[in-house]
């Protein structure tokens, strides 16, 4: 593909950015901003493709998993007050907050989702059919999520720190456990032993113990208050979104733009699906949908998800392998054609390390309720893998990306089309 073009491409993506940002600023999961990003990602669909665009709206709980870590941290907070009325309640609530963070924020299992509001989400996608009316042999589909994310303030203020006061914050659970199970085991069940032992005029060795095990809860107090801190749900505040996820969309639209104006590089009997997927944020709601909605209609049979998820960091082009958290693991297949088509896209840019391979660390993505289903999947990013100050932060914006980036994340894509064709073929599918 000549240069001149890669770079109209990148200039593509990154005008849909501006203009969507422009009008929606942040767009958080299950809110009106949201709704008209996916709008707009519609419309634009489909006038590449001539194919109108299809909404599938459904409803989820957006506060339910990491919207909830400031409720959880409060909650600690509540913790660590009852533990001077009665160690009992301490013990219990502190398991409660365990279990909730495993379930809610760690699992995206959604078993306490009924506890917050409701809201409504929607994903949009557009067909471009296979070229000449050819009979469908295989679907790609090129994702990514509308919806942006809560403002990280932890992140924002120093992304170094934010994980280990998170760690410190949900261990804290796990030391009032201790201490308050300890407490039950020596008779303080109440308010009651504290005001005994105040009352002892001489203390032995017993006595100094049960202070002790008073004063300690108070070690918690930090990590519960980190963790009260750690987002806010002001969405004046909240990211544009520019990197995570715009950049993986506008990628996407323009991929099927050049198939749409390029019929050669559309291989023959592919059937082509630009999405915008909702509540990213919100533990996948959106993917998840599609995957139900989808499930017994044939949609997802041969079918390849190749999920664009932020693009900004030049020496971080990584094929996301699966979700540490969510114990998934994507289609070894796509992640090798992924690492072969980012490295022809980077040509003598590339190193040892860039283009790699990750196993995402932290919370998930997109691919994997399509994993979960059964369906080839892989994930595309040039992001850097740890927290930075503009990563789910009020920094992601449109000015602090990398046309670099855009632009070889869009020719990733398009060197991903022949050998996705031949992967299919060489799996037993009609060539």
């Amino acid at each position: 593909m000549e240069e001149e073009q890669v770079k109209q491409s990148g200039k593509f993506v990154y005008d849909f950015i501006k203009d969507v940002i422009d009008e929606t600023g942040p767009r958080l999961p299950g809110t009106p901003e949201e709704r008209r990003g996916a709008e707009i990602i519609g419309e634009r669909a489909q006038e590449i493709t001539g194919t109108p665009s299809v909404t599938e709206r459904f409803t989820l709980h957006d506060r339910a998993s990491i919207g909830a870590i400031p409720v959880l941290g409060i909650c600690g907070l509540i913790s660590f007050a009852l533990f001077y009325l009665s160690p009992i309640a301490t013990l219990v609530a502190s398991a409660l907050c365990l279990i909730f963070a495993v379930v809610q924020i760690f699992t995206y299992k959604g078993w306490f989702d009924f506890l917050f509001p409701k809201s409504e989400s929607q994903n949009v996608y557009s067909i471009l059919p296979p070229k000449d009316g050819q009979p469908v042999k295989y679907t790609l589909m090129f994702s990514g999520h509308v919806d942006s994310c809560w403002n990280w303030n932890l992140s924002l203020k120093n992304p170094a720190t934010a994980i280990p006061k998170i760690v410190i914050g949900v261990v804290g659970f796990f030391v009032m456990m201790i201490i308050s199970s300890v407490a039950i085991a020596l008779g303080a069940y109440s308010f009651k032993t504290i005001a005994y032992l105040a009352s002892l005029p001489a203390l032995g060795g017993r006595e100094i113990f049960m202070i002790v095990l008073y004063c300690l809860p108070v070690i918690t107090v930090p990590g519960s208050y980190w963790l009260s801190e750690y987002l806010t749900w002001d969405k004046t505040k909240a990211s544009p979104g520019a990197m995570d996820n715009l950049s993986g969309i506008g990628i996407a639209l323009a991929t099927v733009k050049y198939l749409k104006e390029n019929p050669s590089a559309h291989p023959d009997g592919c059937r082509v699906i630009v999405a915008g997927l909702g509540a990213e944020e919100a533990s996948l709601k959106g993917a998840s949908a599609f995957v139900d909605k989808h499930r017994d209609d044939g949609m997802l049979d041969n079918l390849y998800v190749i999920n664009l998820d932020s693009f900004r960091d030049d020496k971080y082009f990584s094929a996301v392998k699966g979700d540490a958290w969510l114990m998934s693991r994507f289609d070894r297949g796509l992640v090798d054609i992924t690492k072969e088509a980012m490295r022809e896209a980077l040509g003598s840019d590339a190193t040892d390390t860039c283009p790699g391979e990750m196993l995402n660390p932290v919370g998930g993505c997109d691919s994997t309720p399509f994993c979960r289903a059964g369906v080839k999947t892989v994930t595309l990013c040039a992001q850097k893998p740890t927290l930075t100050d503009y990563y789910h932060t009020c920094k992601d914006t449109v000015e602090g990306l990398s046309m670099y980036s855009l632009e070889k994340g869009f020719l990733t894509a398009i060197n991903m089309i022949p050998k996705i064709d031949a992967y299919h073929a060489s799996l037993g599918g009609e060539k």
